[in-house]
């Protein structure tokens, strides 16, 4: 649990992830006077305010710190001494960032996981950047731990219509890619009760090369190798695999039949 002081409390504010969380009706029930903006009104990602992230300032009187349980895996908890139209246009203007090739692309900053990772690929200098008037941000892992981010909370901040402004470079989108397989693999590692990196690494390439990506997919295929071991080998087997023709999901479902009614 986050144990804040009260000066902490006075600066601290909530980011919740509106696409996975009723942030509005939550907020409203264990608050009788928040402060809440939808990040994004007045933007043109405005047709979907409906699952909008949304930035909250609980009042002195609030209950929601009191009821955590229900919104850390939703959230992440930042600190500013700036007002709220400052501070969630300053957010507004990374809801969407430019890509190496020149593209841009939504970022889900907001979401807890994605934070963590994107502030562990960023420089000191690029933490400054992108926080503007944000010192702190606090984000919840898997784990239960909590993890803090400090930045020196000094650049100015940036406006709604500057959105689009930071860049991520070809280092941070690896990083992140890296950071997720990472966290998938020690997910599959708990999963099938397996402490052993290079078989999971190996169960992963072989999904793979049947050109399983999801890490539903992957999860299944390496469940079935692990359950099954040789025998998923068996060339009919292999064949169902290989169909490259058809869905994933179907190839797997008819090689976990085969297995189970022991065709092969």
């Amino acid at each position: 649990m986050i144990e804040l002081d009260d000066k902490s409390l006075e600066r601290t504010w909530l980011l919740l992830d509106g696409a996975v969380f009723d942030a509005p009706r939550f907020i409203y029930e264990h608050d009788d006077q928040p402060e809440l903006e939808y990040l994004y009104r007045g933007t043109a990602h405005e047709s979907a305010i409906q699952v909008s992230p949304c930035l909250v300032k609980p009042s002195p009187s609030s209950r929601v710190w009191s009821e955590q349980v229900k919104w850390q895996k939703h959230a992440v908890v930042l600190m500013s001494d700036e007002s709220l139209p400052v501070l969630a246009d300053h957010l507004r203007s990374l809801l969407s960032v430019k890509l190496p090739d020149g593209a841009y692309s939504y970022l889900r900053f907001y979401s807890p996981k994605q934070l963590g990772r994107l502030m562990e690929v960023f420089s000191e200098l690029e933490r400054d950047k992108f926080s503007g008037p944000i010192t702190d941000w606090l984000t919840i892992q898997n784990s239960g731990e909590w993890l803090q981010f400090g930045s020196a909370g000094k650049t100015p901040p940036k406006k709604a219509s500057d959105e689009g402004w930071f860049a991520l470079a070809d280092h941070h989108l690896q990083g992140l890619a890296d950071k997720a397989r990472e966290e998938f693999v020690t997910r599959l590692a708990t999963y099938l009760s397996i402490n052993d990196s290079p078989k999971l690494n190996a169960l992963i390439q072989q999904a793979s090369s049947f050109g399983f990506s999801t890490e539903k997919d992957v999860s299944q295929y390496a469940e079935l190798a692990v359950v099954h071991g040789p025998r998923i080998k068996h060339p009919e087997l292999q064949a169902i695999l290989s169909k490259s023709d058809m869905p994933t999901s179907v190839r797997l479902s008819e090689v976990d039949k085969r297995l189970a009614y022991g065709v092969a």
